[in-house]
């Protein structure tokens, strides 16, 4: 009767260690599913404008592929202030169709000379089975 306690524990120990560690193969199996690869950069231009450049690279063809949204931003002291947002609704040319890689570059005249600026760039992909992002700093 003593030999079946150590048994018994042993196993309810192996399901939890078991159930513990599903949901971790789900997200990372899912994380990365439609994007293979994407980059962005921000540079400042010889006249003063800033130039932000992304570039996104699919599994396979997307329906669309590029970027849902690309804000502007500056650093206030306190943190870092929207200045400008491009989306597809004022830039359409954010996405493309039917293609399984897209590079894009947008030029913004800063507001502010001499401020500390950064681009947050959403990256979307979607085909017929879902919608896949991911946020870039830059």
């Amino acid at each position: 009767m003593k030999k079946k306690w150590p048994i018994h524990i042993l196993f309810v120990l192996l399901c939890m260690v078991m159930l513990c560690n599903i949901p971790a193969y789900a997200v990372e199996a899912r994380a990365d599913d439609r994007i293979m690869s994407s980059t962005a950069t921000l540079s400042k231009a010889s006249n003063g404008d800033l130039s932000i450049y992304f570039s996104v690279r699919a599994t396979d063809v997307m329906e669309k592929i590029g970027a849902s949204s690309v804000e502007i931003q500056r650093s206030s002291g306190n943190g870092w202030v929207t200045e400008y947002t491009f989306t597809t609704s004022n830039t359409p040319t954010l996405q493309q169709e039917n293609k399984d890689q897209y590079s894009m570059v947008l030029t913004y005249p800063p507001r502010f000379t001499g401020a500390e600026y950064r681009a947050v760039v959403m990256i979307y992909v979607k085909d017929a089975t879902g919608v896949s992002t991911q946020q870039l700093t830059s």
